[in-house]
């Protein structure tokens, strides 16, 4: 996993403004999703409800004051922004898992700007206030109900790969203090303590979600992104912890096997003395079992020019994670970091840590069935380069076809191992029949590999080949 937040609360990433016009905001999309390809980045996390609003077409709830700078309004000329990012982002080989804030009604606390149809003026008693901040109360079953219709909607309407939750439960600051007691005296029956029970309220939503999602389409990847810290005494930290202040339990989740994935913001340096991320990042790796367990980075802190850290200091988080087997990616906070090569980064990815493609892990309790690998696979030598050219199998047992073709290239004194990412030249959409290898010919015999992927990433067996014999450089063109 090698992933990126594109954040568009407050216009962190996209769109860089309220102002811009439809065409604008879509040309600024293109390019930050081509530099995320460029940068080896293959995942997408595309924040599409920032608080209690949407960057789609939603049946619940308005338009984004982020988007077009009046909460309710569409774009002008009409388009959905998640519909065009998901489309965009598949065409160039990235999953789009879109990013919701499932509780934050307002950061601020101000609702002055809210339209009519907004929850905070539909629904009022579903709301806690705190002074500059507002959120739904998830310890009311109506709420959580509601959160499960809006991911049910979005997952049943638009192709996304995944869905995915950041921090935001119950406040950092002001912590929630006796605000909701009066819906524990209601709802809270079963819990002798309130933490217990706005814990639970959280579970319980979360396992409700995920129910919705499978229910509706079982290959979506849920996912949640928590505060890197749960209790202190787990990894020897002395910081603000998840499962007492913003009653957040990812351990839970991790038993219940109601998330598929957990991206815990690691946030810290190595070494650092209230939260050391060479102990935060074992912990974490220790408690994961059949489930998949990538890092946040905060990469835009860590490469801004006021930062005066290690300069190598992402590079030896990534380093380190590598050394551990179920630590399996990296997700970058937020994309800016990596679309304008602050301090060098993109280059540093592309140079260095992400110098050669790779392949989303696959998520076997999902989906363990490959896809049949493509059929008529030939290649010929052309003016433009090297043309592979192969024909889409039949439907596998599980009634999948290819989502997408990986092309590999081996020369001859290589040995042909699917393994090696360096021989990856090329990750194409699965309506895609052939690829162009444009680089410099070579004088010795090359060897063609097509594989097929399936949309969870399963790779299809006997891969067919195909090669190109170079005899003194001579070869036909076609």
């Amino acid at each position: 996993m090698r992933g990126a937040w594109i954040a568009t609360i407050t216009n962190i990433d996209w769109p860089s403004s309220r102002n811009l016009s439809s065409w604008e905001q879509k040309e600024e999309l293109i390019s930050i999703l081509d530099k995320l390809k460029a940068s080896g980045i293959n995942t997408v996390f595309f924040q599409v409800r920032t608080e209690c609003d949407a960057f789609y077409k939603s049946n619940y709830e308005p338009w984004s004051i982020f988007l077009t700078g009046r909460q309710g309004t569409p774009p002008s000329p009409f388009y959905d922004p998640l519909e065009f990012a998901i489309d965009q982002a598949h065409k160039r080989g990235l999953e789009l898992h879109a990013w919701l804030n499932p509780l934050r009604v307002s950061r601020n606390g101000n609702l002055n700007e809210a339209c009519s149809d907004h929850i905070s003026n539909r629904n009022p008693d579903w709301i806690l206030y705190f002074t500059n901040y507002c959120m739904l109360n998830p310890g009311i079953p109506e709420v959580r109900n509601y959160i499960a219709e809006i991911v049910s909607d979005i997952v049943s309407r638009y192709d996304v790969d995944g869905i995915t939750f950041d921090d935001y439960f119950y406040p950092y600051s002001p912590t929630i203090k006796y605000e909701d007691v009066s819906d524990f005296k209601k709802y809270g029956n079963d819990f002798t303590h309130i933490q217990d029970w706005r814990r639970n309220n959280i579970n319980k939503l979360i396992e409700k979600v995920n129910s919705s999602i499978k229910s509706v389409k079982p290959y979506v990847k849920f996912g949640i992104s928590p505060f890197g810290i749960v209790e202190n005494k787990f990894a020897g930290t002395r910081g603000l912890n998840s499962y007492s202040e913003i009653y957040c339990d990812p351990l839970n989740w991790l038993k219940n096997r109601t998330i598929d994935y957990v991206i815990p913001q690691l946030y810290w340096e190595i070494g650092k003395p209230t939260a050391d991320y060479s102990r935060l990042l074992p912990w974490w790796a220790s408690v994961i079992q059949e489930r998949h367990l990538y890092i946040g980075h905060y990469s835009t802190k860590m490469t801004s020019y006021n930062y005066f850290g290690k300069s190598s200091e992402l590079g030896d988080q990534v380093r380190m994670n590598r050394k551990l087997d179920n630590v399996l990616g990296s997700v970058f906070f937020s994309a800016s970091s990596i679309v304008k090569n602050t301090r060098s980064f993109s280059d540093t990815l592309k140079q260095k840590l992400f110098r050669y493609p790779a392949i989303v892990p696959v998520m076997e309790w999902i989906d363990s069935v490959p896809p049949l690998p493509p059929v008529k696979v030939n290649a010929e030598a052309t003016y433009s380069g090297n043309k592979i050219q192969w024909s889409s199998p039949g439907i596998a047992s599980d009634g999948e076809k290819p989502n997408q073709f990986v092309i590999y290239r081996f020369n001859s004194n290589s040995k042909i191992d699917l393994s090696n990412p360096a021989a990856i030249i090329g990750i194409v959409d699965g309506k895609t029949n052939y690829f162009i290898d444009n680089s410099l010919f070579s004088s010795s015999d090359i060897t063609y590999v097509v594989s097929s992927l399936d949309r969870l990433k399963n790779e299809s067996l006997n891969n067919p080949s195909c090669s190109i014999f170079y005899r003194n450089q001579k070869h036909t063109m076609k």
